[in-house]
């Protein structure tokens, strides 16, 4: 079953709790850019959205 792509406020979201995130390029976050928000878009483990421990880290979220 194909899932919905998450939305930007959940990537940014699991991003400020994940244990794994790591920004793909050391010093690198949007808030570089301006915007202060991390995001998984910019993960080294993202991958497109195959990022193995997301679901299990939103759904820790969601839980509390």
């Amino acid at each position: 079953m194909k899932r919905e792509a998450p939305s930007f406020e959940q990537k940014r979201y699991v991003a400020a709790v994940c244990p794994e995130y790591s920004p793909a390029y050391e010093g690198f976050t949007n808030s570089a850019m301006g915007t202060g928000d991390d995001s998984c878009d910019i993960c080294l483990h993202w991958n497109d959205g195959a990022c193995e421990i997301f679901d299990e880290v939103l759904t820790g979220i969601d839980q509390t």
